[in-house]
This record gives C-alpha cells, sequence and structure tokens, in this order.
C-alpha cells in the first residue's frame, strides 16, 4: 500500500502572475528527481483547482520532529543531525547544479520518511530558476528568519542565500 500528498491551489483567487507560479512550480517539479527531493508524482485540474500529487513523507516536517523531541525532553543525536545536514547539503547541490534556487529553505520545508533517517527538501513553490550562470535574484521572498543579508536589504542574490538559511 502506497500513500500520497495532493497539494491543492485554488486557482479562482489567484492573478495572471500567481496562476503563472503554480504552471512553473508544476514544471519546476517534474524536472527534478534526486532522493532527497520529495517526488513529484502527477498533477490535473479539478474545476478550478490545480491539484499536485507528491510522495508522502510519513514521518512528517524537521520542525515538528524538533519540537515533538524537545516537548518529550528527549535529544537528537549529534550523528543523525550531521545525516541531515548531509542529505540536505546533497539535495542543495543538486537543485543549484539544476539553476535553481529554493528561497524558503527551513525546517518546515524538510520532510522525513518514515524510518526518520531519510530527509527530503520540499515545498518549491517559491524557488526560481535562474537563467545564465551570473543572474542573480532580486524579489524579497522567503520566512524572515532564514533571509540571508542580501534578501533583507533587497539586493541581488544567488545561491548563497539558500546556503545561508541552511545554517539558520
Amino acid at each position: 500500500k502506497q500513500f500520497f500528498i495532493a497539494k491543492t491551489i485554488d486557482l479562482t483567487c489567484l492573478s495572471t502572475k500567481e496562476h503563472e507560479t503554480a504552471r512553473q512550480e508544476v514544471a519546476l517539479l517534474r524536472r527534478l528527481s534526486h532522493p532527497n527531493i520529495v517526488e513529484y508524482k502527477d498533477n490535473f485540474f479539478m474545476g478550478d483547482t490545480l491539484v499536485i500529487i507528491m510522495q508522502y513523507c510519513e514521518g512528517g516536517d524537521l520542525a515538528t520532529y524538533i519540537k515533538d523531541m524537545f516537548r518529550q525532553k528527549m535529544r537528537i543525536h549529534e550523528r543523525q543531525i550531521m545525516n541531515y545536514f548531509v542529505q540536505v547539503l546533497q539535495a542543495l547541490e543538486y537543485i543549484h547544479t539544476e539553476r535553481i534556487l529554493h528561497r524558503d529553505l527551513k525546517t518546515s520545508n524538510l520532510f522525513l520518511m518514515k524510518s526518520m533517517s531519510v530527509v527530503k527538501l520540499g515545498d518549491f513553490g517559491i524557488s526560481r530558476v535562474l537563467e545564465g550562470s551570473i543572474e542573480a535574484a532580486v524579489t524579497v521572498v522567503g520566512t524572515p528568519y532564514y533571509m540571508s543579508p542580501e534578501v533583507c536589504e533587497n539586493k541581488p542574490y544567488t545561491f548563497k542565500s539558500d546556503v545561508w538559511s541552511l545554517g539558520c
């Protein structure tokens, strides 16, 4: 028995630009194939709703796992933290090689498999593909606590901003 997750986007409330962003997210997800990235399966429309079918990560997100461990007064072993960190670095290396900025890297966008030993990067909703080798993004997007200084200062930024967010 296999489970999937359905991300739904109500298109009736969206501007033309937001419609394009939703289409871009699907196109981006379709391209990605890496063991540490949540797998895209399919998409379809149900009336005015875009439905994106993706791999279900039974362990939930890393932010919730950390909070649960804290509440239970339990620690996550350093070896496990390093294992997660390396896996996220591998996912970042892959998307950056594909010229993709994630732009919202945080623990609530990192998902755990049932084994709790595999972490996967997800939520590419505000990601951006850089076309040229020296192109930089300028739009201020993301979660404030995880934003690099150049994003906060409304300056052009590159893949280094994702690395900064990982350190937060």
